[in-house]
């Protein structure tokens, strides 16, 4: 599969994501704010992930040639790729939650990530998009294991640069400080996960 055929295969994924509403929180307000979060594990077994970024970053790791598409198809290019986003996105949830008062309950959060299109300056250029990310928070009680709520149905996404002076400007900007496209589809999740925590929605 070519890199335009799998992206467009995940922007399906994300489409039809999109579609859902965001689960509410089967805790109470006071249940929740008692939670201490001990552990994040990210799964990314699995998710559709079109992040041509990435996939150059393992190619040049390895010195192999940009311009040969079956090389990033690879289980070893795919595992390289998952691991990378999976990583990201918990940092991006460690960093979201780095100021929330704990509780005395200790919990783990396991989050699924089910897609991301972090769409290429290229695609950009062409036809536009914006990175999108999508992914399952299931806050597990750490003593028993019990899943005792789901965040689900959400997504994060941000504006990106597009068409050719935007993408100039969106790099420039980027190599100037700002996150790049992955972190900020990933903080923007993130940052939505605490606010559904906080609210109770």
């Amino acid at each position: 599969m070519g890199r335009w055929s799998w992206a467009v295969a995940v922007l399906a994924a994300l489409c039809v994501a999109a579609c859902n509403t965001v689960a509410p929180n089967r805790l109470s307000l006071a249940d929740t704010a008692q939670l201490r979060f001990t552990a994040i594990e990210v799964r990314s077994t699995g998710a559709a992930i079109n992040w041509t970024s990435a996939e150059d970053d393992y190619l040049r790791s390895r010195n192999l040639s940009l311009t040969d598409p079956a090389l990033v198809r690879t289980p070893e290019a795919q595992g390289f790729i998952r691991d990378l986003a999976a990583r990201r996105l918990q940092a991006a949830l460690e960093r979201a939650l780095a100021a929330r008062p704990e509780g005395a309950r200790p919990a783990r959060l396991v989050v699924t990530l089910i897609a991301a299109d972090i769409p290429s300056a290229a695609q950009r250029i062409l036809i536009g998009g914006s990175p999108t990310i999508r992914a399952t928070i299931e806050i597990v009680d750490a003593r028993t294991g019990t899943v005792l709520t789901t965040y689900s149905g959400d997504r994060g996404i941000q504006p990106a640069g597009h068409g050719v002076i935007g993408v100039m400007v969106d790099g420039a900007l980027t190599a100037g400080g700002m996150d790049d496209l992955y972190d900020r589809a990933a903080n923007d999740l993130a940052r939505r996960f605490r606010t559904w925590l906080t609210a109770g929605a």
